[in-house]
């Protein structure tokens, strides 16, 4: 009899943890083959088409674009695969910026809990601003897709990420969107 508690016990106990799991949970870290982690981007559709930005990638290579003609954007849940991606690098105009390799990788490791962060309902600031994103990407390599994470939004609408360490990339993205424009 005290067999088939335990079983039982251990039975549940197993049904409950595979309950917890949600279909992608394992997708979230920053995985050692991911190509891209960063990117800024402009949007404009007020007094003619503008579209800019750039794409940082894991060796700190800083790939800057300017009104690209085939540009691949994440579907409507953020996700955007691996050749939509790497035909995205294609359509850039030039390596613009170079990323010190170790600050790169400390600011990779802020994607995860960055990625957990709440974000705001759009709250609408301006007219005929545009918009400007910054955003991290997270890489699963089982299914061959980079899920976009929105760490602010500015512009003629406003949306926050509520985590701390969303904040601190969008500093420090901030800040090289600077260094970047300041280096033209």
């Amino acid at each position: 009899m005290r067999k088939g508690w335990i079983f039982l016990i251990t039975g549940l106990a197993i049904i409950t943890l595979l309950s917890c799991y949600k279909n992608g949970d394992d997708l979230y870290f920053p995985e050692a083959d991911q190509h891209i982690y960063f990117q800024y981007e402009y949007i404009n559709y007020a007094w003619g088409y503008q579209h800019y930005g750039w794409l940082i990638d894991s060796t700190g290579k800083v790939f800057c674009y300017h009104n690209p003609e085939n540009w691949n954007f994440p579907d409507s849940l953020g996700f955007i695969n691996t050749s939509d991606m790497d035909s995205n690098i294609s359509e850039t105009d030039s390596i613009c910026y170079k990323i010190d390799i170790r600050k790169l990788n400390d600011k990779t490791e802020l994607i995860f809990n960055a990625s957990k962060g709440k974000i705001s309902e759009p709250v609408h600031e301006m007219y005929d601003a545009g918009g400007s994103v910054y955003s991290a990407f997270l890489y699963n390599k089982n299914t061959g897709k980079y899920k976009k994470i929105l760490l602010k939004q500015e512009g003629d609408f406003r949306i926050e990420n509520s985590s701390t360490e969303a904040d601190e990339l969008y500093t420090w993205l901030k800040s090289v969107n600077y260094l970047i424009n300041t280096a033209e």
